[in-house]
């Protein structure tokens, strides 16, 4: 119980962590779009909206990322599993980041939007995928691993 409670507390704090860099990383491609069109954007606003989008965005944003990096962190482990233990790193990193565009495409797919206003262009998009896979690698780093 204890070993299940250790690896659900990593994914907690990989969700919540994938959800803060994901959100930061959408507010400034958009506050870049303001910038580009002659907007200036003090270093407090750019801060304040920073903190704003990763409290707001959680209330949409973090289910969708806990369900996506949970279908992808059980596909990992099992992968791992056979691979190895090296693969870790690896693999929970890919599949965060793969999990994190699948969510996003999903929705564009299903729904013809992109919820993530930052994830417009294919930079922005990535930059979606980079925070999964640093959810991958925290997920990776905190979880416990059975003793054997």
């Amino acid at each position: 119980m204890a070993l299940f409670l250790q690896r659900l507390g990593a994914y907690g704090v990989a969700v919540l962590a994938t959800e803060a860099l994901a959100a930061m990383a959408s507010t400034q491609f958009v506050l870049a779009g303001l910038t580009n069109l002659g907007v200036v954007i003090t270093l407090g606003d750019r801060l304040a909206m920073t903190g704003q989008d990763i409290l707001g965005m959680m209330q949409v944003y973090l289910p969708v990322l806990a369900l996506a990096l949970a279908l992808g962190f059980l596909v990992a482990g099992v992968i791992i599993k056979k691979l190895g233990a090296a693969w870790s790193l690896l693999g929970y990193s890919s599949a965060g980041f793969v999990a994190v565009l699948a969510a996003v495409l999903t929705v564009l797919s299903l729904f013809d939007i992109t919820p993530i206003a930052g994830a417009r262009s294919p930079a922005g998009l990535f930059c979606q995928g980079l925070a999964g896979a640093a959810g991958g690698f925290i997920f990776h780093r905190l979880k416990p691993t059975p003793k054997d």
